[in-house]
């Protein structure tokens, strides 16, 4: 498709995204001039029954959906045998892009995102739809601070039929939990909770909980492995918020914490200060610096302290800069030793 191209009403403009199945365009209605983001099908998909099948399911799901942290959907149509579907236009990125910006965030705004998060997987859960799909690059921020769930693409409908085969693993490797890994047939919502817990993990240290060469060793370590706590791995991390990332890691479903309306009301207890005050360890110098108001509750609007505060990044500059610093000086001293040596 060309950015001058139409479907339906819609006039395309630039290409967001592309995927094996389909594409994302910015477009505009021609008579009304409201701004979406247009998913549709590649050519090469259209005549293929399952992709057909996923494509009108997602759209059934987002049709179901309807809350402020989740991509809203406003119509879907048919033009010249192309399906499309028309959301909401969120034009300030994802999480995925500010962790590689940022590499970590500090706890308070990791806890706010996550509770955003949380109480979009309460609504679909509600409504019998688990995402399957949970990562950072499917979480995107709003003007206005919002943290905004999409990409429902691989979502089971508990309400409908099934499209995946079972036995057949689906997902993201860094974020599956050990159900989803080996395709169990009976699934819940507490599956969205484990990846959940994977992204604040990753929010909170600056790297997945589990890693590896290739899958089959990331998913041996979904399966088998403990990560490590985090407040010990970190200094700035509240007993509280490490020990619910450990509950959202946990192995058996039935050890997660029940619900996501569960882990959004912990969040906001952390969040709103009611903890021991040996609970929350004290930032240093440097994290001091992030906004926070001060009645303890969420700060300034999130989407622009993820985008523009970049103190733990800066850390991490500065510790790569080191070392680049050391290995350039010893490689001088060897330098000048040999010289020595051949005088």
């Amino acid at each position: 498709m060309d950015s001058d191209d139409c479907i339906g009403p819609y006039q395309l403009g630039t290409c967001l995204g592309q995927g094996s199945f389909g594409a994302v365009y910015e477009a505009t209605h021609q008579e009304t001039g409201q701004r979406v983001a247009l998913k549709f099908l590649h050519e090469s998909k259209e005549l293929e029954p399952d992709a057909q099948n996923r494509f009108v399911r997602e759209v059934a799901l987002l049709q179901r959906l309807e809350h402020e942290n989740i991509v809203r959907h406003f119509e879907a149509g048919l033009h010249e045998g192309t399906i499309y579907c028309a959301m909401e236009l969120v034009e300030c990125g994802t999480l995925k892009q500010v962790l590689a910006d940022r590499a970590r965030l500090p706890w308070r705004e990791s806890a706010e995102v996550t509770l955003q998060v949380a109480w979009a997987l309460a609504h679909a859960h509600q409504r019998g739809c688990i995402h399957r799909d949970l990562k950072p690059a499917n979480l995107y921020l709003s003007e206005d601070g919002m943290v905004k769930l999409g990409d429902l693409g691989l979502a089971r409908d508990l309400e409908g039929s099934r499209l995946t085969a079972s036995g057949h693993t689906v997902g993201t490797w860094y974020y599956m939990p050990p159900e989803q890994i080996t395709a169990q047939a009976e699934i819940d919502g507490r599956l969205d909770l484990y990846a959940l817990g994977c992204i604040l993990f990753e929010m909170l240290a600056g790297h997945v909980p589990f890693d590896g060469p290739d899958f089959a060793t990331v998913f041996d370590h979904h399966l088998e492995s403990v990560p490590p706590r985090l407040d010990v791995l970190l200094n700035d991390c509240p007993k509280a918020l490490a020990d619910l990332v450990d509950a959202l890691l946990e192995k058996r479903p039935k050890d997660r914490p029940e619900s996501a309306t569960v882990v959004a009301e912990r969040l906001e207890e952390l969040l709103s200060g009611n903890l021991p005050d040996h609970d929350i360890q004290q930032p240093d110098a440097m994290e001091q610096e992030e906004p926070q108001s001060s009645s303890g509750q969420p700060g300034p609007n999130l989407t622009k302290r993820l985008q523009t505060n970049p103190v733990l990044a800066r850390r991490t500059s500065y510790w790569q800069l080191s070392i680049i610093v050391v290995g350039i000086l010893a490689a001088l001293v060897g330098a000048v030793m040999v010289l020595q040596s051949v005088k």
